[in-house]
């Protein structure tokens, strides 16, 4: 964690302190509620990377045993591995968010004042929501041009748009995360 504080485990994944459990029993439900409801969601939308991720690795396999041992590779082996890659990149996302192993400078920021730490971490956290955002935005805004255009990859002919559009539906979860910990921050100090 890095912050002094003890952690809680749950499915996991790091999300919510010990001193934070406390005062959100004190609270209403609905801290805890979204925060169960936001790791659900990235929990599975983490076993689909999970899924795809495997997929990358038996496909591969096969394409090296299938070159080696019967001397004919399967063609679409760059194309897949390629997509898939990027199934796994940005449907892992949110995950790695709320299991905090994103890249964090925090060193500095546990040496502040409360009342910086609150104003820093929730700057932080409204900069990183509104970086989502755009992401989703422009994701969704090059899908709808790569279905418009039918754009597919050079070997298999594969379409993209879908890839595109699951970038953006990926990355809606990171942006309900950050909405989650704007309203967190402005409570309480990570």
């Amino acid at each position: 964690m890095g912050r002094g504080e003890s952690s809680q485990e749950i499915t996991g994944t790091v999300f919510m302190t010990a001193t934070e459990s406390s005062s959100n029993t004190t609270r209403s439900g609905l801290s805890s509620r979204t925060k169960k409801g936001l790791e659900s969601i990235a929990l599975w939308f983490n076993w689909v990377a999970v899924g795809a991720l495997l997929a990358m690795f038996a496909i591969m396999v096969l394409d090296i045993l299938t070159s080696k041992l019967l001397n004919r590779p399967i063609t679409a082996t760059v194309d897949v591995a390629s997509f898939l890659a990027l199934v796994v990149a940005s449907f892992s996302v949110s995950r790695t968010i709320l299991a905090r192993r994103h890249i964090e400078v925090e060193f500095i920021v546990t040496k502040l004042p409360r009342g910086a730490r609150k104003i820093f971490n929730t700057l932080s956290s409204s900069l990183s929501l509104a970086f989502f955002l755009l992401i989703v935005w422009r994701a969704l805004v090059y899908a709808y041009s790569l279905q418009r255009t039918g754009e597919s990859s050079l070997t298999q002919r594969i379409p993209m748009a879908p890839f595109a559009y699951g970038i953006a539906i990926a990355c809606i979860p990171a942006v309900l995360v950050y909405a989650y910990q704007i309203y967190r921050d402005t409570k309480d100090v990570r």
